[in-house]
Parts: C-alpha cells; structure tokens; sequence
C-alpha cells in the first residue's frame, strides 16, 4: 500500500471528505488530492498540517523506497560535485583577472614613475596585489581544500551513528 492509498484509508476512517480535509489542514484541496493519487512529492509542511489534522504523524507512513533513496543520495552528491565545479570556475576566472589587471598596474607604474624613485621607494602596485592575492587565496582553499564540506560530513557521520 503506498502513501497516497494510506492518506486516503486513515482519512476516510476519522470520518472526513478531502474538502474537510482541505479545511481542517488549512492545505488546498488540490494538495489533498494530489496527495492521495501520489502525484509529486508532498512538502514537509504539507503532511504536518495534514498528519495534526488527522492525530497522525505522516512522515512516517511516506518511507521512499531503496530506489528512492539511492536516487536522491545521488542527487546530493551531484548537487555537490556542481557547487564544489562552480567554486573551481570562479576561482580560475578571479586568477584570470587578477594576471591580467596586476600586469596591468605594473606596467602603468614602471611608464609612469621617475627612474630614480623607482630605486627609492616601495611600488604601489605591490598593495592591490597582495590585498587581491589574499583574497585570491582563500578562494583557492575554498574551491581545492574543502575544509568545511569535510568537517561537515563527519559531524553529520557522527549524528547517524547515535541514531
């Protein structure tokens, strides 16, 4: 029996119609409806509201199957390969720019300044270059060295295993 036939037997058992239901939820009808015939995914909200009207918890009587599931560990992972994908682009279009506007400012003050200062004092094109390259860095880290996902992830092990 799947979820939308278990919806529709404990409903009809306390009694009501899919329009008092609707009401009694506060849920549209069509979400009641949609619901019953397993059309889509119901929201989290949506069996909440449905299960407090009903005296039942829902969430577990909508259990995904091992097909499901295998689905969406997939999903999840691939959700994160595209992010950590993104983060890689970004990062080689920051350095990109980055070559491209320092050269830049190297070459304007190596045109611009006197031959004797250049002996005497610090280029200025030295302070964008840092403050950018360590910005630039920490991008670098983000994208190569996921620190963060990985302490994530085993917190996360951690939680499931006390279960």
């Amino acid at each position: 029996m799947n979820f939308g036939e278990q919806l529709k037997e404990i409903r009809t058992s306390k009694g009501l119609t899919q329009n008092e239901l609707s009401d009694k939820s506060g849920i549209a009808l069509r979400t009641v409806q949609r619901m019953e015939r397993n059309e889509g995914k119901p929201s989290l909200y949506s069996m909440n509201a449905i299960g407090d009207a009903l005296g039942v918890n829902l969430t577990l009587l909508y259990a995904p199957d091992d097909e499901t599931e295998k689905r969406n560990i997939m999903e999840s992972t691939d959700q994160q390969l595209w992010k950590l994908a993104r983060r890689r682009a970004k990062f080689k279009r920051s350095l990109g720019s980055y070559s491209l506007v320092i050269s830049f400012l190297w070459v304007i003050w190596y045109l611009t300044m006197p031959v004797e200062a250049k002996k005497y004092y610090i280029p200025w094109p030295i302070w964008p270059m840092l403050g950018w390259g360590l910005g630039l860095t920490i991008q670098y880290l983000g994208a190569y060295h996921t620190f963060g996902e990985s302490l994530e992830q085993s917190e996360y092990d951690k939680l499931k295993a006390q279960k």
